[in-house]
């Protein structure tokens, strides 16, 4: 008999645990889907405090304040109002932190804040300018080291290559490598759905960019 009952109570625990994944996955699946087709501001805050609502349910998912964490970064880069950029930057920071003490040594999560420290040069081109790309490009090297077959990476670093002056780090040689390096992984790698996957279309952009630039040579 109390075998039987540690039995059934074991099969209970297991069904509300599957019930609570698959719930987390088909919220996750909405969200993410919404994040990757609209990102108007209206839907960004939606999104960011769905994706954060999601986290105080699942708690030892990092993904939800991931995504969160895109919302803002993506918030901060749409705000017009240069004295708002920080605040959203800062929330976007929260995010970060975060979902880095859910998963440490993660590379999207490098990632994200190496687009967070972009988004801040927004409020002053000339004054932040050399301080953020710096920080952004550390983090950025730091993501290629937690793993060296980040497309996403990849493709920031790439931007980050071809903008920036030769003064300042660019280098648009390199940013057409790491743009068909990434292109590569795009192609090879079929995530799951709710996995960060965004940058493919940024990678095609700059690789448009290489082929002008070799056909006016």
């Amino acid at each position: 008999m109390k075998t039987l009952f540690i039995t059934l109570v074991s099969f209970i625990i297991g069904q509300a645990a599957f019930g609570q994944s698959d719930k987390y996955q088909k919220a996750m699946e909405k969200n993410v889907a919404q994040f990757d087709s609209v990102r108007t501001t209206p839907t960004l805050l939606t999104l960011m405090n769905n994706f954060e609502r999601i986290g105080s349910v699942e708690k030892s998912q990092w993904l939800p304040y991931y995504y969160a964490g895109m919302c803002a970064m993506n918030l901060a880069n749409q705000e017009k109002d240069k004295n708002q950029v920080d605040s959203w930057a800062d929330k976007a920071d929260a995010f970060a932190i975060k979902a880095d003490s859910l998963s440490p040594k993660n590379s999207e999560i490098s990632c994200l804040r190496a687009t967070i420290h972009f988004a801040r040069i927004n409020v002053d081109f000339m004054s932040r300018g050399p301080k953020y790309s710096a920080l952004g490009g550390e983090a950025l090297q730091q993501a290629l080291t937690q793993n060296p077959n980040n497309p996403r990476a990849m493709v920031v670093l790439a931007q980050l290559k071809w903008s920036a002056p030769e003064g300042y780090g660019g280098d648009k040689a390199m940013s057409c490598q790491l743009a068909a390096r990434a292109t590569q992984l795009f192609a090879q790698n079929i995530p799951n759905t709710i996995e960060p996957h965004w940058g493919q279309s940024s990678a095609q952009q700059i690789m448009k960019k290489c082929e002008g630039q070799t056909a006016q040579k």
